[in-house]
């Protein structure tokens, strides 16, 4: 029989409940790109790096994008507390992502504002560890 994980997505974060038996990380290798965006929470909210830091690889600064899909590179480092990044589009959320590589999908043509910052386990706790560019899709 398999197990299954319940995602469940409130105003600020999505939270997984495992399935009955299901012990197992469901992050565990998982990127997230959102379907819904969520506004970014004040960055007076965030909470103390602790070692952590992320840093943009791809897209660059001032880069243009032909098509809706962005590929997303990052370097990430996890500190004390962090355990992955939340990635901010214009100031909405527009996906989760574990692994240092993703795509950021849907965005119309312009100048967009991305913004990485790394974010605990509990998916509701950013940390002071950020980083931001302006790219532009046509």
């Amino acid at each position: 029989m398999k197990s299954f994980t319940l995602a469940i997505v409130l105003t600020m974060g999505i939270f997984f409940v495992p399935a009955a038996g299901g012990a197992q990380d469901p992050m565990k290798g998982m990127d997230m790109p959102m379907e819904h965006p969520q506004k970014m929470p004040d960055k007076s909210a965030l909470q103390p790096a602790d070692g952590a830091s992320v840093k943009i690889i791809s897209p660059t600064a001032g880069q243009v994008i032909k098509g809706d899909q962005v590929p997303l590179q990052f370097k990430l480092t996890k500190g004390k507390r962090g355990e992955h990044v939340h990635a901010y589009v214009d100031g909405e959320m527009m996906g989760m992502f574990k692994t240092e590589k993703g795509t950021l999908n849907g965005l119309k043509p312009g100048q967009h504002t991305l913004e990485l910052r790394v974010a605990t386990a509990d998916h509701n706790t950013e940390l002071a560890a950020t980083d931001k560019i302006t790219f532009t899709t046509k």
